[in-house]
């Protein structure tokens, strides 16, 4: 990474926050860097100095070579250390000039992900000093016993009966050979390890363990559950190497720690019932792919997800990193791919990891309510979901939630406020110095969670759980792990090895109808505190061409560009007012559609405001307040410290009083708050992935009908408008983005691309321009226009789009070039521009979706209110004949009612949303009819109103 500023703390700072220093090397370095001699004088004190200086260089020849070997720092004499010193002497006044032919010679070097990747690792191995061979077999043993192994000494090798799990210690096998261990579960040998000097290469060691493993069953004095031996360990003390022979096509793989005997004897239970699919790996090959009940529930890019998910695991992946934009279901996704493990895998438990209490909180929701396909029963009803907390993990769970700050806690002996405030961020520097999350973390073994706790772990919003040292918690499990995130960074990539195995992105999402565009203005405040509304910052194909991986690769970079910097700038305190009111001018230019219902706020959309800092917050809230001449409810502001952050949360979701949140930070309750129609940015955002975050915010979609029940002005949400007042947008914009996509200009714009594509000029960066600017159009079309679009084109509209943006993206393409070079590339955006290029006809039918007269909204809306009295009128007679209801019975009718008449039918899932939340959901539905007579009513309802 390149630094702003050289200095050493910044330097230590990053390479602490990107996993590279361990305690004691960073240790060393600050001795160096702040050491005031303290008890230790002259010599004393210079000796300690150079002592710490050899295990740095030793630290780094180790991290650079792999060399494993021993090197001991051995004390000079005096009159040794004068003769250095001279020569050393000798040195200083070329020092400088030696120091600028180095910096000449240097030049920065861009690693590849798994480069990156095995640069981290290397380091963490070399800072460890390697263990005597008289040490090793007592270091092993020592990490048997803490897995609840019990190690037979001398002439114990008849009590195999004494525990669960008994370790014989150099056993003679067959031919005369000896094993350095066999474990043994139940009296029966199943396992054998080998242990072998530190920095040996213990993939030949395993090789080595497989031979002895495979010794005849009838040559050892003791009973062998099976031969050969499926269970094998390598160690050097320190790395330990595990392979399942019971696997298909066995792979070893690293582990942090020994498995308990339990684990081995369900493993062998397993086996032994189901000896086609003797393993959890083999029962996903061997079951899944023919499971596919549920799969009706799952939109396109879940079920891709999941498909690739499973592949994955099938194959034995042991990190698997999938990419879904926000809004695309990416929660469901990863609950439904639990209960799939769980039922078809039999996968013994599942560990879920957020970020947030709040994110926990929503997930444990979404577990327990889920419905499983196979018979309609609640997953905790079966699979009992649990939050893992300091009372630990119970027995009986199936599925554990947890947040990072809970297992740092358990594993490193940390502790973890109960809020989980203490938060996970990457992206702010001075956010970063208030918390504790950059110091390097020391996972040890925890006995009330072990590293085989777990068959399969679960991490949603990856990129934030890596942060720095906290990749050590996932290692520590023994389990494949499952990374979702929309803003997949370098260091997610770097830890899951590039193995990005699906990608959805916000372009498709848009295609799709899953989440909506945005638009970037910007408000410029001149010295005479006037400001003034800037036209939309045109942000049209930037990194279009560039692979989906590599267009995160370099999302961790603000890791350097905001080190030593101080504090994000932001708007001052004397330009709060002028901005605030210029952002109250615009709403109806930049909300045209926005009707007014019962006051003036109503047009006032919901929005968060990005401020600096607490005090910020507070300055900005009350500038809102004043501005706008509105109380207290209608703009408030909501942090993660805030006691009542849950409540507030839930208050700006489902209350229309509530309309401007002020934050300081992203917060895990945002993720669902798809009422959010804009975005106003008050201080400045230097990291790309976090700005992508802000946008993944706002552009989720929501029904209409939930809409207008918190926001009675509006008619349909169709974009996030992002409103910039200190140019954030104008540097960090990661996403292909039209702001001028409607009215003349976006006819003008999309009849340029048009003709550029038939005259075969259309460049990439212009293929994924035109791909959006027709994805814009696809929430707009008519049942016959669609069917129209479809005849011209021979596929629908959404699905051309798609291709354009698969013709751009270089992992699409990456296939097609190795096998077919540059002209195969081109010859794919050729045959994906095809359809526009060579069909008038088409071209005119998409111009003309221009050309329609402007009071088509009105005429929707008069046909909506012509349906909401057909179904005012179905209402009243099925009242009259199916009631009668209480008031709290009618209130959940007449809401369904509002839904029926703007969308149609009314699906279950619906009593989770506003204004249903706001009621206890569907828990509330079915308090007030009862559970049986709630589901009854719904069909009844639906038939009445139909």
């Amino acid at each position: 990474m390149r630094l702003p500023a050289g200095d050493q703390p910044t330097r230590l700072d990053i390479l602490s926050r990107a996993g590279v220093l361990v305690p004691q090397v960073l240790d060393a370095f600050n001795d160096l860097h702040r050491f005031d001699g303290g008890t230790r004088e002259g010599r004393e004190a210079a000796a300690y100095l150079v002592e710490r200086c050899f295990m740095l260089a030793a630290w780094f020849f180790r991290a650079l070579t792999g060399d494993a070997e021993s090197m001991n720092f051995v004390h000079a004499a005096a009159s040794d250390l004068s003769v250095l010193a001279q020569r050393v002497a000798a040195l200083e006044e070329d020092l400088p000039r030696l120091r600028r032919e180095f910096d000449l010679r240097v030049s920065p070097v861009t690693l590849a992900v798994a480069e990156r990747e095995q640069l981290i690792v290397s380091a963490r191995d070399a800072a460890y000093e390697p263990l005597r061979e008289s040490d090793i077999a007592a270091e092993v043993q020592r990490r048997l016993a803490k897995a609840g192994w019990d190690v037979l000494g001398a002439g114990e090798e008849t009590q195999l009966n004494r525990s669960l799990g008994c370790v014989l210690v150099e056993p003679r096998l067959a031919g005369g050979r000896r094993a350095d261990m066999l474990l043994t579960v139940g009296g029966q040998v199943v396992g054998i390890v080998e242990c072998k000097r530190d920095g040996a290469d213990l993939t030949n060691a395993m090789e080595q363990a497989g031979a002895l493993a495979e010794a005849p069953a009838g040559s050892l004095p003791w009973p062998v559950w099976h031969s050969p031996l499926p269970y094998r360990y390598v160690s050097d003390g320190r790395r330990l190497l595990f392979c399942d022979a019971n696997d298909p096509e066995p792979h070893a793989r690293l582990v942090s720690g020994f498995h308990q005997p339990r684990t081995l004897a369900r493993w062998q239970r397993e086996a032994e019932a189901d000896s086609a699919a003797p393993t959890y790996r083999a029962r996903q090959a061997a079951y899944l792919p023919r499971q596919d009940e549920g799969f009706d529930q799952l939109r396109n890019p879940q079920h891709g997800a999941l498909r690739a998910i499973e592949q994955a695991l099938a194959a034995g992946q042991r990190r698997t990193l999938v990419h879904m934009a926000t809004g695309s279901g990416r929660s469901f996704t990863g609950v439904f791919t639990a209960y799939r493990q769980l039922r078809y895998a039999r996968a013994g438990r599942v560990l879920f990891v957020a970020d947030r209490k709040l994110a926990v909180h929503q997930l444990i929701a979404q577990l327990r309510q889920f419905s499983m396909p196979d018979g309609g029963r609640r997953l905790d009803d079966v699979y009992q979901v649990q939050e893992l907390t300091a009372d630990g993990l119970d027995p009986s769970a199936s599925v554990a939630v947890a947040t990072v700050q809970r297992l740092s806690a358990m594993l490193a002996g940390t502790s973890a406020p109960e809020d989980g405030s203490d938060r996970v961020s990457a992206y702010e520097t001075a956010e970063r110095q208030a918390h504790p999350d950059a110091t390097p973390l020391e996972v040890t073994y925890c006995e009330a969670l072990p590293p085989d706790a777990f068959d399969l772990v679960i991490v949603d919003d990856c990129h934030r759980a890596l942060y720095g040292q906290r990749r050590a918690l996932l290692e520590y499990f023994d389990a494949p792990i499952v990374g979702f995130s929309a803003t997949p960074t370098a260091t997610a990539l770097g830890f899951f090895k590039g193995n990005l195995v699906d990608s959805y992105t916000y372009e498709q999402a848009v295609a799709d109808g899953v989440a909506v565009d945005y638009s970037v203005y910007e408000i410029r405040v001149a010295d005479d505190r006037l400001s003034a509304f800037a036209t939309p910052v045109d942000a049209v194909g930037v990194k279009a061409q560039s692979s989906r991986r590599a267009r995160y690769e370099d999302l961790d970079e603000e890791l350097a560009s905001t080190a030593g910097q101080g504090p994000a700038r932001a708007v001052p305190s004397e330009h709060l007012a002028a901005v605030v009111t210029a952002f109250r001018d615009a709403l109806p230019t930049l909300f045209p559609d926005r009707t007014q219902q019962s006051g003036e706020l109503d047009v006032v959309p919901k929005a968060v405001v990005l401020a600096q800092d607490g005090p910020h917050a507070d300055e900005v809230v009350e500038r809102v307040r004043d501005v706008f001449g509105a109380g207290d409810v209608f703009c408030q502001r909501i942090t993660h410290r805030d006691a009542h952050a849950v409540h507030l949360l839930r208050e700006f979701r489902t209350t229309p009083q509530f309309r401007i949140a002020v934050v300081t930070d992203l917060i895990s309750g945002f993720s669902d708050m798809r009422a959010i129609e804009c975005l106003l940015i008050l201080r400045e955002v230097r990291s790309a992935a976090y700005y992508e975050q802000l946008l993944a915010m706002g552009t989720q979609t929501i029904a209409s009908a939930e809409l207008r029940a918190v926001t009675p002005g509006a008619v349909a949400k169709t974009q996030l408008v992002v409103v910039d007042a200190v140019g954030a947008s104008r540097h960090l914009q990661p996403l292909v983005n039209v702001t001028d996509a409607s009215g003349q200009a976006g006819r003008a714009a999309l009849e340029r691309l048009l003709s550029r594509a038939a005259d075969g000029l259309v460049t990439p960066q212009e293929t994924a321009e035109l791909a959006i600017r027709l994805a814009r159009l696809i929430p707009a079309l008519s049942d016959a226009d669609g069917a129209e679009m479809r005849k011209l084109a021979g596929q629908p509209l959404q699905e051309l789009v798609t291709r354009l943006l698969d013709s751009v993206d270089s992992d699409h393409l990456a296939p097609l070039r190795r096998a077919g070079g540059k002209r195969a590339v081109e010859d794919e955006r050729r045959a994906a521009l095809f359809p526009l290029a060579e069909n008038p006809e088409l071209q005119e039918a998409l111009l003309g979706l221009y050309d329609r007269p402007a009071p088509l909204r009105v005429t929707a809306s008069s046909r909506r209110r012509r349906e909401s009295e057909t179904v005012r009128g179905r209402l009243a007679e099925f009242v009259e004949w199916a009631g009668p209801f209480t008031p709290a019975q009618l209130w959940w009718i007449e809401k369904i009612a509002d839904v029926v008449a703007t969308e149609t039918r009314f699906a279950p899932a619906y009593l989770d949303g506003v204004p249903f939340s706001a009621r206890g959901g569907t828990d509330g539905f079915l308090d007030a009819f009862g559970p049986d007579a709630a589901i009854d009513l719904l069909d009844e309802l639906g038939r009445a109103l139909a």
